[in-house]
């Protein structure tokens, strides 16, 4: 709402070279005689509107009869003026002239008009009312004689009142930060013009809103609210529109806004709540209740959710070197190694933030049960010593079964069959709980075993997943010479039982080498033997073709140093998975090993993946990626890489694309996105200076900036405008405005393509 208020002003007149008024309760401008220029003073005492919003200024103007006639049009000149009073003691008429606010026309002789101000003379006008004054002057530092002696804008002015309309001054709001943290203090400013004022301050982003102060003054502080990150699940920022209500006595003059980027805080991020796992493989959870090295799949599920509206958009599992992109999974294969295992998972909200958890998991070593030794013989009936025509069978006995934390089951059975039957009988079986190296020594089994026929007798060892069995043959009680019933076969140190054959129960010593086409090896020595069936020494030959081992799970070749004891090993092992690896181990238990792995593109389908560096600390397995020139992911920063596939994306990982993080040294000039120049002159108004700036290499006129600079203390009055022409591409040209003959040091910059 607008207020209209009326001043009338006090008129007095001052000669330009006098200190005590001229005329009082009347202001004229310029001269009646050309002897002296008159001071017009315009005080309006009580006129205080500073911080007003001005709308409109109306003079209303009583004349006397001075100078010309009322028709002619006359010229009044309006100046700031240095002393806001009527009559300052000891100033002079030209002490009190400010600088010119502007002019109006008009026939000021023995009349009253009315004058409105628009435009420039206004907005001059109501910034110097505004600023705290209270009085103008009507002065023309040149007036014109006129051919009646008089000045030609020569008048008197006997009554002047001013009339404001004006409004309260409504306050811009400003912040101690433009972009902050919700969660974090600001302080809001509203910059009011007057103490009168008092303000209610609002907040809105989207659908929320809310009040930030009533009846405020100049500040209030104000925690961003959290509130705010309902408003964004896409983003990680949001614009919010803080609006200032101004009051003054209650009504409200006016409103005005700034705005705040409200930016999520970094702990914001996607919550993983659970992880859980299990393995896939029944038989294996419910027997030994552990994971297991070669015979385990984990089943994972991830629970996740957005905080604030977000929502989850990715999940990521690295498990056993590969990678999973479902929140629910079973491992693509058995685990491989024994130890501590880390499961790592990512998820990625909808705004792109990521967390990370893992998960450890604790896998039971693994092997196939093994038989170390098994032999069988004919002995006496408490299988202290052999004896060759006996019908007692003992057996020597030595396996080993991994243990699984206790869980595993042993067992071995023991099987016999004739040596020309295909049917196998059991023996007798045991469980040896708990008990994982087996040794059984001279055990004799509870069959009879006719000491005229050869039998083969088999172990079987097993497990709770697997067994493995070997086998051994028992022949006849010992003669020099037998002959089978049917005349068919016959047989030395034994028993005949194979007809159509020769049965040798006696080493076979021969007068000549048998030859290999009639199953011998052709030689009278290992050598020779080697040498005509091509096989390979321990040492000094040379193998050729390939070498085939086979075995379940992992086939291998164990290089055994024997040297002062030593207990280290180099092993080169095959794996079921599609991996190969080479390895040094600081010991058979493989528990401290380093190890180098190549994986099939089966396996590892990334290039990522494709070879590894394994290591065993302790039984606890880590991994670490070697990096080589085919990966698909670039090689991160903290290996010594850019982690970037291109320059680009290398400089702003890197930092090298942010000018922030250059802490030490110079840029070049030749470096920056334009040139520049600089430099110092001493200008006035009586001689114009010309700038150099050919060195800079501009190709255009450049821009050009200059003001007075001094590093002494600061001069009395005013300085010339400073004025710049005649620019080009290799300098300028530089003078003062006004009559300023006092040369003054300027510092001057140009800056251009």
């Amino acid at each position: 709402m607008s207020t209209i208020v009326t001043y009338t002003a006090s008129l007095c007149t001052r000669r330009t070279d006098y200190s005590v008024n001229t005329k009082n309760g009347q202001a004229c401008q310029e001269f009646y005689a050309n002897s002296y220029n008159y001071v017009g003073i315009v005080h309006f005492p009580g006129m205080n509107l500073t911080n007003k919003v001005i709308n409109a200024l109306i003079f209303d103007i009583k004349s006397d009869k001075a100078g010309y006639g009322a028709s002619h049009t006359k010229t009044v000149y309006w100046r700031r003026s240095n002393y806001q009073e009527a009559s300052k003691e000891g100033v002079t008429g030209a002490d009190y002239v400010g600088t010119a606010l502007g002019t109006i026309t008009g026939s000021f002789y023995d009349n009253l008009t009315s004058h409105s101000i628009t435009g420039d003379l206004l907005t001059a006008m109501a910034s110097y009312i505004t600023a705290g004054n209270n009085t103008f002057l009507i002065y023309n530092p040149s007036p014109e004689q006129s051919s009646q002696g008089y000045s030609k804008n020569y008048l008197m002015w006997t009554d002047v009142t001013l009339t404001v309309n004006y409004d309260e001054a409504v306050s811009s709001p400003s912040l101690s930060a433009t972009s902050a943290d919700m969660g974090i203090s600001i302080t809001v400013y509203t910059n009011r013009q007057s103490t009168g004022a008092t303000h209610t301050l609002t907040y809105s982003c989207g659908q929320t809103n809310g009040t930030i102060g009533t009846n405020v003054g100049d500040s209030i502080s104000w925690t961003v609210p959290m509130a705010l990150a309902y408003e964004i699940p896409n983003a990680t920022s949001c614009l919010v529109t803080i609006t200032c209500d101004t009051y003054y006595g209650g009504v409200l003059t006016g409103s005005r806004t700034c705005t705040l980027t409200a930016t999520l805080p970094s702990w914001v991020t996607p919550y993983i709540s659970d992880i859980t796992h299990q393995d896939s493989e029944t038989t294996v959870q419910q027997t030994i209740g552990a994971y297991v090295r070669g015979l385990s799949k984990p089943s994972v599920t991830i629970t996740a959710l957005g905080r604030y509206m977000s929502t989850i958009t990715a999940y990521r599992a690295t498990l056993d070197g590969v990678t999973y992109t479902t929140a629910s999974f079973t491992a693509s294969k058995y685990l491989s190694l024994s130890g501590y295992m880390t499961l790592t998972v990512t998820v990625t909200d909808s705004r792109g933030r990521t967390s990370t958890d893992t998960r450890s998991l604790t896998i039971l070593d693994y092997s196939y049960p093994s038989i170390r030794q098994f032999a069988a013989d004919r002995c006496n009936a408490a299988g202290t010593e052999s004896q060759r025509d006996s019908s007692y069978v003992r057996i020597q006995f030595r396996g080993a079964i991994s243990s699984l934390g206790n869980a595993n089951a042993t067992e071995y059975y023991v099987y016999y069959k004739l040596s020309t039957a295909s049917t196998w009988t059991l023996a007798e079986s045991s469980t040896t709980a708990g008990q994982y190296d087996i040794t059984v020594l001279n055990h004799v089994l509870s069959q009879s075993f006719s000491p005229l026929y050869s039998y083969d007798i088999k172990i079987r060892l097993k497990d709770s997943f697997a067994y493995v069995e070997q086998s051994v043959s028992i022949g006849t009680k010992q003669v020099i010479m037998d002959i089978l019933s049917d005349g068919q076969g016959i047989a030395f140190g034994k028993i005949a039982e194979t007809s159509g054959c020769v049965d040798l129960g006696w080493p076979l010593k021969l007068s000549s080498p048998l030859s290999i086409e009639n199953g011998g090896t052709g030689g009278s020595s290992a050598a020779l033997a080697r040498y005509y069936l091509g096989a390979v020494s321990k040492t000094g030959d040379t193998m050729t073709g390939n070498l085939n081992i086979q075995s379940y799970l992992y086939p291998s070749v164990y290089l055994v140093p024997t040297y002062n004891d030593t207990t280290n090993r180099t092993v080169f092992e095959g794996s079921y998975a599609g991996a190969s690896s080479f390895s040094a181990w600081e010991d058979s238990s493989g528990n401290n090993r380093r190890m180098l792995e190549v994986r099939t593109k089966s396996y590892a389908p990334s290039l990522d993946n494709a070879v590894l560096l394994r290591v065993a600390d302790a039984g606890a397995w880590y991994s670490y990626r070697v990096f080589h020139s085919g990966m698909a992911s670039p090689v991160p920063i903290a290996n010594g890489g850019t982690g970037a596939a291109d320059a680009a994306s290398a400089r702003s990982n890197l930092g090298a694309n942010n000018a922030s993080n250059l802490t030490a040294g110079t840029i070049p000039a030749a470096r920056l996105p334009f040139k520049i120049a600089y430099g110092t002159v001493s200008v006035s108004s009586s001689t114009n200076v010309y700038i150099d700036y050919s060195s800079a290499g501009f190709t255009a006129a450049p821009y050009v900036v200059i003001n007075y600079a001094t590093t002494g203390s600061n001069w009395t009055g005013s300085g010339g405008t400073l004025k710049v022409y005649s620019k080009t591409a290799s300098g300028c040209y530089v003078t003062v405005g006004g009559s300023y003959s006092t040369a003054r040091d300027c510092d001057w910059v140009a800056f251009g393509i």
